[in-house]
């Protein structure tokens, strides 16, 4: 296949495509089978909702196709493909560039998922810089863009906060804020507006 037959088929096929994925986790006393024989494609522009009961495997799933789980203790089978790429053929470089940029996650407990010895407006900053060539400055005025639209009040202030510093609701909104930095192609949400009031979540 030629190159430009590549770039073709990354564009025109489907954004996500999952063929007969398994995920098994090792190390305990037995193996774990977390995810058996899921197969799904999600197009450009579609919004897809995974609905099943706690501990069903959605976000095994959604943690998959940035492959997240623990490289020793994790056994991933089957087909992973985000924007036409082969996620699970990946080097820990290509992952790296991939996070953020081709695709994004807003994780369950942002408590968790943001780092706690850097502020938050830190961490976007970074994530910007580390996918695009913008100045320090640029980057600061883009994270306050995202805090003004996710809602954050005192947005200026705001981005000086640690992770413990805000509240339940607050951290969300970052963590919100965040996945969006890169604009990314493929956004997953796992369960984005548990922490958040009513008229948030309608918002």
């Amino acid at each position: 296949m030629s190159a430009a037959t590549e770039t073709e088929t990354a564009v025109t096929g489907p954004m996500v495509r999952l063929r007969d994925l398994s995920v098994t986790f090792s190390g305990g006393r037995k193996p774990v089978h977390a995810v058996s024989g899921v197969s799904l494609e999600v197009q450009r522009g579609e919004v897809v909702a995974l609905i099943g009961e706690s501990g069903s495997g959605k976000s095994v799933t959604m943690r998959t196709l940035l492959r997240l789980h623990p490289e020793r203790r994790t056994r991933m089978g089957g087909q992973v493909q985000v924007a036409g790429r082969d996620v699970l053929a990946m080097s820990q470089r290509e992952l790296a560039d991939f996070r953020g940029k081709v695709a994004s996650m807003i994780f369950q407990e942002p408590l968790l998922a943001l780092d706690p010895v850097y502020s938050v407006g830190a961490q976007i900053v970074e994530s910007i810089r580390r996918h695009e060539s913008v100045s320090q400055a640029e980057a600061q005025q883009r994270a306050l863009a995202l805090f003004e639209r996710v809602r954050i009040p005192s947005p200026e202030r705001r981005l000086q906060a640690y992770p413990h510093e805000m509240s339940g609701g607050m951290r969300q909104r970052a963590m919100i804020a965040l996945a969006l930095a890169c604009k990314p192609q493929l956004l997953l949400a796992d369960e984005p507006t548990t922490a958040l009031d009513a008229t948030v979540q309608i918002q």
